[in-house]
């Protein structure tokens, strides 16, 4: 039975971006200037003047980026969940620095001094500032060192939500505190707001979400290894029709007898959207978690988070075609598109440019087969390391590999990029310079954690 329900198409081009980047700006700059609306000319010295700001910026800051991970479904659409959590750190340590400046101009201009972090004679409202920054300084330095020291991603994760909100926790008590701040209608309105926007996003991501996934629920069907060290998981929804999605996107995974598990990781769909009852997740064993996957065994129960991103074909059919340029494990969204569009009978032309290490290692080529024969598809194999019989394409995806495939007038497609961030930002760039419309190039890089 085909089930053709889809989901909303969120907009995820440059006009989303910015939209985004200036409601960072609005989220960092409104509670400085609710402050200087409510203060008198002569309410501060300038040195106060200066830690305030820091103060409140800083705060602003750190709101934001606990936000950012909060699994918004729009947000992710424009950005993709890679760049979020690059930006997440990058907001975090600026932050850091503006807390540590913050504290900084507090020393220089109250009387004092250092005696303010004597936590047994000093204010409510030190003690939390306190609390806070060293959370902050602990969080910041665990995160720094952990390509270092390697840890279990539950354990670490773990840890890292719990200082998250012991940082912003104790930073809003610090301003509670504060009663001369709060004394202000309009600063206390804007805290309060902001306690309620985080509050209601943490219990929609901890207790809502989890719930939404118990409901609809899928049970393991089938796992199966695929070269290149890949393991597939078939998934069929129980009692369900399936949780719709877009072809392209990803959820998260959670396996266990309960939705409010911890461990959870995110994995792009490869399946077709038009049946979401059954899905498919091509992953590669790349950890504890993915070299688990292959002790599954069918009807163990599957809670799924999603769909997620904008790394989609909806909303684009008035291309000519789509080019797709895919290494490693970034050829499983790609499939899920073509295997879309091989369901909706789609005439138009497709490109498919699939690289791996070697022929043995290139994962899903029988799949991939079997929609090229559905579907008016040419297919690109790219070996780094091909064996003597090779006699396909060889090395990487290069300038002199896409001047051989790409169209006679490229700019009418839509292009999608799946894989390592350096072959992802390469190929961007060498499409970019052909002149290749931005809003056509659509990425999606592997890698983050």
């Amino acid at each position: 039975m085909i089930h053709r329900r889809t989901v909303t198409t969120h907009v995820h081009g440059p006009a989303a971006r910015a939209g985004w980047f200036l409601l960072y700006l609005e989220a960092l700059l409104v509670p400085l200037v609710l402050t200087w609306l409510s203060l008198g000319p002569d309410d501060l010295k300038a040195g106060e003047a200066v830690a305030l700001s820091l103060g409140l910026v800083a705060f602003s800051a750190l709101v934001v980026a606990v936000i950012l991970p909060a699994r918004v479904s729009p947000l992710i659409a424009a950005f993709g969940i890679e760049t979020i959590l690059r930006i997440h750190r990058s907001i975090a340590k600026t932050a850091t620095i503006l807390v540590l400046l913050h504290l900084l101009a507090v020393l220089i201009e109250d009387p004092r001094g250092f005696s303010i972090f004597n936590l047994a004679h000093t204010t409510w409202a030190a003690r939390a500032a306190t609390c806070s920054t060293v959370a902050l300084l602990l969080l910041v330095v665990l995160a720094i060192t952990r390509p270092s020291r390697q840890p279990r991603y539950e354990g670490w994760r773990l840890v890292h939500n719990a200082l998250a909100w012991i940082v912003l926790l104790t930073a809003w008590m610090h301003v509670w505190w504060l009663r001369h701040l709060m004394s202000m209608p309009l600063l206390a309105a804007w805290f309060f707001g902001t306690g309620l926007l985080v509050l209601a996003l943490t219990v929609r991501r901890w207790l809502w979400l989890p719930l939404q996934a118990r409901r609809r629920s899928y049970l393991v069907e089938e796992v199966r290894r695929e070269p290149g060290d890949g393991v597939t998981l078939t998934i069929r929804a129980d009692r369900h029709p399936g949780v719709p999605f877009n072809a392209g996107q990803f959820a998260w995974l959670k396996f266990g007898s309960t939705a409010f598990v911890f461990e959870e990781h995110p994995f792009s769909i490869s399946s077709t959207a038009v049946r979401p009852h059954r899905k498919q997740f091509t992953i590669k064993a790349l950890g504890d978690f993915t070299e688990l996957l292959s002790a599954l065994r069918p009807g163990r129960r599957v809670f799924l988070d999603g769909p997620y991103g904008g790394f989609t074909i909806e909303g684009h059919n008035g291309s000519a075609g789509f080019m797709m340029i895919a290494a490693g494990v970034g050829i499983t969204p790609m499939l899920s598109m073509l295997r879309t569009l091989a369901d909706r009978h789609d005439p138009r032309r497709h490109w498919l440019i699939v690289a791996s290490r070697t022929a043995d290692e290139m994962m899903l080529r029988p799949e991939i087969e079997d929609v090229r024969r559905r579907l008016n598809l040419k297919v690109v194999e790219v070996l780094s390391k091909p064996d003597p019989n090779w006699t396909g394409e060889v090395g990487r995806i290069s300038t002199d590999l896409l001047t051989r495939h790409l169209p006679r007038n490229p700019s009418h497609l839509n292009y999608f990029l799946c894989g390592p961030a350096p072959m992802v930002h390469a190929v961007s760039h060498e499409l970019a310079a052909r002149g290749i419309p931005l809003r056509r190039i659509h990425t999606e890089r592997f890698g983050a954690a």
